[in-house]
């Protein structure tokens, strides 16, 4: 079995290209295993983003109809207090009040 020095330096070298395939491959397991880990972390990144984009859209829409609705309302209440005016300017110039006795 073992008549050289050569024949024992070839089997530990055998052994030792066993042992570092078997390192090889565990590495390469947990690289591909982190890989996926970043993978689903970035999927679930991307997707909370788009959660946070549709919510921003969503504000956005609100507050621009809010603002058409306070324009109307704004328009109303100086047409309003318009009205108010010109009725009091009206009535102080001795419109048609009776005095009481």
């Amino acid at each position: 079995m073992l008549e050289t020095s050569t024949d024992l330096l070839l089997i530990v070298i055998a052994f030792c290209v066993l042992w570092f395939t078997v390192f090889i491959c565990w590495a390469m397991y947990y690289l591909v295993m982190m890989l996926k880990d970043f993978s689903r972390m970035t999927r679930s990144v991307r997707e909370k983003l788009e959660v946070v984009d549709k919510i921003l859209k969503l504000v956005k829409d609100k507050l621009e109809k809010g603002s058409d609705h306070m324009a109307i309302l704004a328009d109303s209440a100086i047409k309003l207090v318009g009205f108010f005016m010109e009725k009091q300017k009206k009535g102080s110039d001795g419109g048609g009040k009776k005095r009481r006795k």
